[in-house]
């Protein structure tokens, strides 16, 4: 295969990444501003936020995209 399919295969991998960590810390702060509004009185100060490894597929697809690089380096 030629590197060219490569490295367009590790760049949607690698967005794909940052799009769905992003989705999950914006859906982690809205779900924090709901229950700042519900008004019960108690909510946590700090929004809970996702680590990185807590969707399983972020780390799949940052370091498929990384191999995929470093593959169309090499093919080079």
């Amino acid at each position: 295969m030629k590197s060219l399919l490569f490295f367009v295969l590790a760049t949607i991998l690698l967005i794909a990444s940052g799009l769905i960590y992003t989705t999950e810390r914006f859906i982690a702060y809205y779900s924090w501003i709901g229950q700042m509004q519900a008004h019960t009185g108690s909510f946590p100060t700090y929004p809970e936020l996702p680590t990185f490894v807590t969707n399983g597929f972020v780390p799949f697809f940052l370091v498929g995209s990384v191999v995929l690089f470093v593959i169309g380096f090499r093919c080079k």
